[in-house]
């Protein structure tokens, strides 16, 4: 492999971790259908790749769990998953140590301007490479969503795209996981 920029996503530094993913958030989502697209897109690509997938839930005893949509995803591989009451998830029991040792962290899920900006600070400030896929993130209002990803950008979290993220990971089309992913983005 080639010398790349320290700014591309690879699968072996990565970590997924995919943010509150629970219907009382994502039902008042501004576009819903979005986030969970593009959610089930990097969390198929990361299995492919054999990338970890960490999940985190708001107050999971109120608010519920992994909606079925993503939950089925996972079948039996169910990843490690941290209950929590504060809204950066370096706050959460468990979560540092299951992403320690990674370099690049990419976040996806809600709300962009609470949760997604908090963790993403907070990881910034620990040393790791944060990139937030702009377009698997929202809040309940798109201004919100709009103001939460400015704010991640001028704190220089990187944006990107799902698909981005995905082929980044991927590398190169002679990968023996390019087909399986080029079926989750056809």
């Amino acid at each position: 492999m080639i010398a790349r920029h320290p700014c591309l996503l690879n699968r072996s530094t990565s970590v997924l971790v995919a943010v509150d993913l629970q219907e009382p958030f994502l039902g008042a989502s501004f576009e819903r259908e979005r986030v969970i697209e593009h959610c089930k897109l990097l969390i198929q690509a990361a299995q492919a790749l054999q990338i970890p997938v960490v999940a985190t839930l708001q107050y999971a005893k109120r608010m519920g769990g992994i909606i079925p949509e993503i939950a089925s995803i996972f079948g039996d591989q169910t990843p490690p998953t941290f209950d929590k009451l504060v809204f950066s998830c370096c706050g959460s029991d468990g979560f540092n140590a299951a992403i320690a040792g990674y370099h690049q962290v990419l976040l996806c899920g809600i709300e962009t301007h609470i949760c997604i900006t908090q963790t993403a600070l907070d990881l910034q400030h620990r040393g790791y490479q944060v990139h937030v896929a702009a377009d698997a993130v929202s809040s309940r209002t798109e201004a919100r969503h709009l103001l939460g990803l400015e704010k991640l950008k001028a704190s220089g979290v990187v944006p990107c795209a799902s698909e981005q993220a995905v082929f980044e990971w991927l590398y190169e089309a002679s990968a023996p996981e390019f087909k399986a992913i080029h079926a989750l983005v056809k």
